[in-house]
């Protein structure tokens, strides 16, 4: 990945009125990754839309960045639970042709 590929912390914080302070906390919670390139921050662009995700529940949902983690967690088994409801449908139609 290059590193005019990354979007500097700094930026995303601007761009969306949060502190650089959060995005770090979220990192430590293993609920983002960024990096660190000659000391720094940096978002790749694979986490931005997560990252976006956390910082709405977080200002319009008013979810303290504690509970995010467990909201994130939820959120994505609701994500897999459609996936696969989805991926069954997809089944059922198929052997419904069949027959």
């Amino acid at each position: 990945m290059n590193a005019e590929d990354l979007i500097p912390v700094r930026d995303f914080c601007v761009y969306h009125h949060i502190e650089i302070s959060f995005v770090q906390s979220l990192e430590q919670r293993g609920l983002v990754e960024i990096t660190t390139v000659e000391q720094v921050l940096f978002v790749p662009p694979s986490q931005v839309a997560r990252l976006e995700k956390l910082v709405r529940l977080h200002q319009e949902l008013e979810i303290h960045a504690d509970d995010l983690d467990v909201v994130s967690n939820l959120l994505d088994r609701v994500e897999d639970l459609q996936q696969q409801v989805s991926r069954l449908q997809n089944q059922l139609s198929f052997y419904r042709q069949l027959a």
